[in-house]
């Protein structure tokens, strides 16, 4: 049988050490005790893992986010770097601004009229 799959499984570092003693001493691979222990092994129900949905987010929108968070961030840098010397009118200008951008953007994507999808 062709064994060209991966199953990648983490483990502590005691599970792990735990694991290949038991394999040596049974004269097994690691890999060979696991095949036949998955084999042997009564199959315990358990309630599905619920899979998280993600949302998708428009492309433009993490861009605009993107934007603001380097202008924010050139503002920190900038008032930081001078502290004693800040003239904080044009920080709060900047901040107004950054703010300004925030509140331009949707929070919801825009919706679809009928002639839009008309028109695809």
């Amino acid at each position: 049988m062709k064994r060209d799959k991966w199953v990648h499984v983490k483990v502590s570092e005691s599970e792990k050490d735990s694991w290949n003693r038991l394999a040596e001493s049974s004269g097994f691979t690691l890999s060979d005790l696991i095949r036949q222990q998955l084999g042997a092994a009564e199959m315990v129900h358990r309630e599905p893992v619920k899979k998280r949905r993600v949302k998708r987010v428009d492309p433009a929108l993490i861009r605009e986010l993107a934007k603001i968070g380097n202008n924010l961030n050139q503002i920190a840098r900038w008032a930081n770097t001078h502290k004693s010397e800040a003239d904080a009118v044009a920080v709060l200008r900047a901040l107004l601004s950054v703010e300004r951008q925030m509140l331009g953007i949707p929070t919801q994507p825009p919706v679809r009229r009928e002639e839009d999808s008309d028109a695809h």
